[in-house]
């Protein structure tokens, strides 16, 4: 049996080594604050995240386009909260969202020892 000598590993860092939930609602925090929107954010992401998961779905499907996804999420999401905003503010607040997203890089417990560990190898 010949082995096979493994020389590059390829990681999705969207829940997989970033923490990407934990990111994603401290960049809604910023974004309701810059915003002016009262709302609680935990119960926000309650209703964004499968919304944004149907959406991001459509859009590998090619069903929806990016700025229909970028606004679509949040507007389904709000309405769910009955909460309306102008399409003006949809698309400011997902600018926002896109921008602040980053800021944060919180990472998974383990995350920076499993890369240690293979960058040796």
């Amino acid at each position: 049996m010949t082995k096979i000598k493994i020389t590059d590993v390829f990681f999705d860092l969207d829940h997989t080594l970033w923490d990407f939930d934990r990111n994603s609602h401290l960049a809604f925090e910023r974004v309701f604050v810059k915003h002016k929107i009262a709302l609680n954010v935990v119960d926000f992401v309650g209703v964004y995240e499968p919304v944004n998961f149907e959406y991001w779905k459509k859009y590998r499907e090619e069903r929806v386009t990016k700025q229909e996804l970028r606004r679509g999420r949040l507007i389904d999401s709000f309405s769910s909260l009955n909460m309306q905003f102008s399409l003006e503010d949809i698309d400011a607040m997902a600018v926002t969202y896109i921008d602040e997203l980053p800021v944060d890089n919180h990472l998974f417990d383990g995350t920076i020892e499993i890369l240690e560990y293979l960058s040796r190898k």
